[in-house]
């Protein structure tokens, strides 16, 4: 039983690195501009323009496949994930976890222990916390360089400023000049040569959503064992 508990712990913490990762992504898509100091104007035209468009949805639902790739060992692992976004709140099902933010709290809820765990929603730390948040921490923290198109999608680069509190040394975006939606992104880790790739696919735009999408309802799960953290 003991080693159940600690497999699925360690399930728990893999899926919260990846939720995080995701979650800095998904907060970039938002920002409303990038007047920043040394930065590419090529680059910084396409980001202000992907930005136009995503703050201009009401809500979007998409799905995202995420590839952990080693430069030496090839591709270690994925994972699907679905997500609904609207503006700071979002609904994610990623590997048997479903997580929703009303952008005060969030609730993780473990479909196999049918265990919900609710945290705060700033009490993750920068990459987890409120994505108005983390808008700041890009528009402090983040030099932008237009690298080129491959495939047909312009290629922006961001590099941290020396510093920055984060485990990755860039992260490239693929965004499609037509619609200047962002299709793909990797996120390359310091100190080794592993890189996570998301891939957006099944985007939607505009969809319907409500507040009880984005918040866990004890009372369709009469059973569930609740965990509060706040």
């Amino acid at each position: 039983m003991s080693n159940y508990f600690q497999f699925n712990n360690q399930k728990k913490m893999k899926n919260k690195h990846i939720f995080k990762s995701l979650i800095l992504l998904l907060a970039f898509l938002f920002t409303a501009n990038f007047t920043m100091a040394q930065k590419d104007e090529k680059a910084q035209k396409i980001l202000d323009d992907m930005s136009e468009f995503y703050l201009g949805l009401s809500a979007f639902s998409a799905d995202v496949h995420q590839e952990m790739i080693s430069i030496n060992d090839g591709k270690m692992g994925d994972l699907d994930i679905k997500a609904i976004i609207s503006g700071n709140k979002y609904q994610m099902h990623l590997e048997g976890q479903v997580i929703y933010s009303d952008a005060k709290t969030v609730y993780r809820y473990d479909q196999e222990m049918d265990e919900v765990t609710i945290e705060e929603a700033d009490s993750e730390g920068e990459l987890a916390s409120s994505p108005a948040e983390i808008y700041q921490l890009y528009k402090k923290n983040f030099k932008y360089l237009y690298t080129g198109r491959e495939g047909g999608y312009d290629i922006v680069d961001l590099s941290p400023e020396k510093g920055t509190d984060i485990n990755y040394f860039r992260i490239r975006m693929y965004i499609k000049p037509a619609t200047h939606e962002l299709v793909k992104w990797e996120m390359f880790e310091k100190g080794n040569q592993n890189k996570q790739v998301f891939t957006i696919s099944n985007f939607k735009k505009n969809i319907t959503v409500t507040d009880t999408d984005f918040k866990f309802d004890t009372s369709k799960h009469p059973d569930v064992e609740v965990v509060d953290l706040r």
